[in-house]
C-alpha cells in the first residue's frame, strides 16, 4: 500500500519501509490510523495511552514505528 510521508508528500510503498525514502520521517503515525482515539489520545488496537504529540510526530523509537495493527484512515478525495 503506497502512503503520502506526512512531511513531504512523497509517495511511500508502506509494507516495506518505515521510514521515508525522501526525507527520512516516521511514515506510520498513530494520528493516521484508524485505531487512534485522539480525543482521548488512546490507541483501541494497543489499549495504550499515545500523546497526541507523539502520534502527530512519532520518533523511531516510537509505537506507531512497527505497529503491526497499524491501518491507515481512507485518503479524503479533493472536491
Amino acid at each position: 500500500m503506497e502512503i503520502k510521508c506526512p512531511h513531504c508528500a512523497a509517495e511511500n510503498w508502506l509494507e516495506n519501509q518505515n521510514r521515508c525514502l525522501k526525507c527520512g520521517a516516521v511514515l506510520r503515525r498513530c494520528a493516521d490510523c484508524v485505531s487512534y482515539d485522539a480525543p482521548q489520545e488512546n490507541c483501541r488496537a494497543l489499549q495504550i495511552e499515545i500523546e497526541a504529540n507523539e502520534a502527530q510526530g512519532p520518533t523511531p523509537l516510537s509505537n506507531s514505528v512497527n505497529c503491526q495493527s497499524y491501518h491507515p484512515q481512507p485518503r479524503q478525495l479533493a472536491a
